[in-house]
């Protein structure tokens, strides 16, 4: 108990300091795994209204550094602000917005330009959703907002940009349907698993299928379940979770409920084989390994080693579907199939190493350097694993003890290169000491540099007329641009960097300049006017002094019986308080004087909310002076 307890009392500790920074994220830390964290453990930022994870590394190695970004898109009900999210190769914030709901994160080239992709809306409708796929370019503009064709929902499940540079993604429609064939009404009602491919520019439907004109409902491996009796109840008999299109205009669609995915004609919609479920089309070589999917997300494509025999798959296999039914360990599965001979082998398994059951969601991932990602859907960790399978990393965004409950989670977890250009400003905030500066999206800055200026007056004269031929002139002073001078730069780190103000600084402007790796200036912060006086705290008691004699000999006797007895009386309290009151209360009602202070107490955040979509300088056309980001600064 001593060590948890420590590490609670630590963490109290922290939380009620002043100082409110990029916290380290852990490794292996047994608090954090055991929730004494929360539930969902994330930051604040002093300058800018966003919140970061706090990530727990299990497993870490170089190997997995490879420069790309990490896209999720945290939601449960620990989350109170859902959307997508963007982190660094050590993990650290890059990018967050808030949307309604978020699923389905992504990135994807298109046109020859990368767009960041989601899904958010209502999905509240009984496992899938009502809602719209973004396609947000590198300056996080919104460039397409795609729905489904015809008036039907785009749900939540599976959006796929493919070569061809269509749109597919997944549709659940609610069909009167004949249900006598899994013991139901004639008049029965359906959740009708569909998907749509699309035009990107126009929305024009270009192809759609429907799971009830060629499915049969014998292949169900799930019940009605007292579902399908009226159109408020329909069956999801289907559950379609993900499509991919082939070179040939083909589609590769999974089914959870069928346990098995199909593989449709792009022209016909028909069904041309199956692996997995019932009426699998495969002779497995792996002895039942390639083929006894269940409850399965996230089919792809892949290389295969083989191209001109057979066609190589990734599947994220759940193989569970949560509690009441059997929980067996998930996995990532790539398998290669051969569709002259009709054979399907498991070319590598990824297990992680400590065992995860995932009842939903999750997805896989083949990477460039050929190492494969695999999220763990419901439970809030992912793995990357080296190409013949051994994990290399394991990370968790929430405690492995809130695994299969749905605190926080995400659907899907992809790597991806990502360059951000946002167009608005830096953000900052200012103590009497430092500057915090941040940049929501931005991936290119490497520097921060804090300049100075004096305000610049000249001497103006206005001359007023009096009608009778005299005049009167008036002398006045006109503010001129500041021209601001070098203080000091120093590198980025992480999502929000500290800037050192220098006590003996005279400017009474301040600005800072967000530099690239080649000193290229991106844009810079608002002017800030620097009063020191008032951002100071007044410290105005001085102890007075007493050196008598008698109080010199009993002054330590008197501090140790103190200490002693005000320690013993701390401990008990936070036993008690640790045995007896859940952390997350603990956390609110300790942390709540730490959120005051970075609204404003401490630190004086610059940007307003309404300031935050200002165009910087750069995108206004008011650049600083270049001249200044050339000069060697040695001192």
């Amino acid at each position: 108990m001593a060590v948890p307890l420590l590490s609670w009392v630590l963490k109290v500790l922290f939380c009620t300091g002043l100082a409110y920074a990029d916290e380290a994220n852990l490794f292996r830390s047994e608090g954090y795994a055991n929730g004494f964290d929360g539930h969902w453990p994330v930051q604040s930022y002093r300058s800018a209204g966003v919140f970061g994870p706090i990530l727990n590394y299990w497993q870490d190695s170089p190997a997995c550094k490879n420069g790309q970004y990490t896209i999720l898109a945290p939601r449960g009900d620990a989350v109170q602000r859902p959307g997508p999210m963007i982190l660094d190769e050590e993990g650290h914030l890059v990018w967050f917005k808030d949307y309604p709901t978020t699923y389905n994160a992504n990135v994807y080239l298109y046109k020859g330009e990368p767009y960041l992709t989601f899904w958010a809306g209502d999905d509240s409708i009984r496992g899938h959703g009502d809602g719209t796929y973004y396609m947000i370019n590198s300056h996080y503009e919104e460039s397409y907002r795609i729905r489904g064709a015809n008036g039907l929902p785009a749900d939540l499940h599976d959006f796929h940009i493919t070569s061809n540079e269509t749109a597919v993604f997944t549709i659940y429609d609610v069909l009167p349907f004949d249900l006598r064939d899994a013991d139901g009404p004639e008049n029965g009602w359906i959740y009708d698993g569909v998907f749509q491919e699309v035009n990107i520019e126009t929305n024009e439907l270009l192809f759609q299928w429907r799971a009830s004109d060629h499915i049969s409902l014998d292949e169900r491996q799930r019940e009605r379940e007292g579902n399908g009796d009226d159109k408020d109840h329909p069956w999801d008999f289907y559950h379609i979770n993900s499509i991919d299109r082939d070179e040939l205009g083909n589609f590769l669609v999974s089914s959870r409920y069928m346990g098995s995915l199909a593989y449709i004609d792009g022209k016909t919609g028909n069904v041309l084989w199956k692996l997995g479920g019932k009426q699998n089309s495969f002779q497995d070589l792996s002895d039942g390994a390639a083929t006894n999917i269940s409850w399965q997300h996230h089919a792809r494509f892949q290389p295969a080693y083989d191209t001109s025999k057979t066609r190589a798959i990734s599947i994220f296999d759940n193989a569970s579907r949560g509690y009441g039914a059997p929980e067996h360990t998930s996995r990532g599965l790539f398998i290669e199939i051969n569709e002259e001979d009709m054979t399907a082998e498991v070319i590598q398994e990824y297990w992680n190493p400590e065992p995860i059951s995932s009842q939903s969601q999750g997805s896989m991932q083949i990477l460039d350097n050929g190492n494969v990602l695999v999220g763990y859907g419901y439970n809030s960790g992912w793995t990357e694993f080296s190409a013949d399978g051994e994990a290399v990393c394991e990370v968790h965004f929430g405690p492995r003890s809130g695994f299969q409950k749905g605190h926080i989670i995400s659907y899907r977890i992809f790597k991806s290169d990502w360059v951000g250009l946002p167009l608005t400003r830096p953000d900052v905030a200012l103590t009497s000491s430092d500057a915090a500066v941040s940049w929501n999206g931005a991936t290119e800055v490497m520097t921060w540099v804090l300049e100075g200026a004096f305000p610049r007056f000249v001497n103006e004269s206005t001359e007023i007329g009096h009608g009778d031929g005299n005049s009167t002139r008036f002398s006045h002073a006109e503010a001129e641009e500041e021209t601001f001078d070098f203080i000091l730069a120093v590198p980025k780190s992480g999502f929000e960097t500290a800037v050192p103000i220098p006590a003996d600084t005279l400017y009474t402007k301040l600005r800072i300049l967000a530099l690239d790796k080649a000193g290229g200036l991106l844009g810079t912060t608002q002017t800030m006017d620097w009063e020191l006086e008032k951002l100071k705290e007044e410290i105005a008691m001085y102890p007075g002094e007493d050196t008598s004699d008698t109080n010199i000999l009993l002054a330590p006797v008197f501090m140790f019986a103190m200490g002693f007895v005000t320690a013993s009386i701390v401990v008990l309290i936070a036993w008690l308080v640790y045995k007896y009151i859940p952390p997350d209360l603990v956390k609110q009602l300790l942390c709540r004087n730490t959120h005051k202070e970075k609204e404003g107490q401490m630190w004086k955040p610059v940007s307003s909310v309404e300031e935050l979509d200002a165009l910087s300088d750069v995108e206004s056309g008011n650049r600083p002076n270049d001249s200044l980001l050339n000069r060697n600064h040695e001192d």
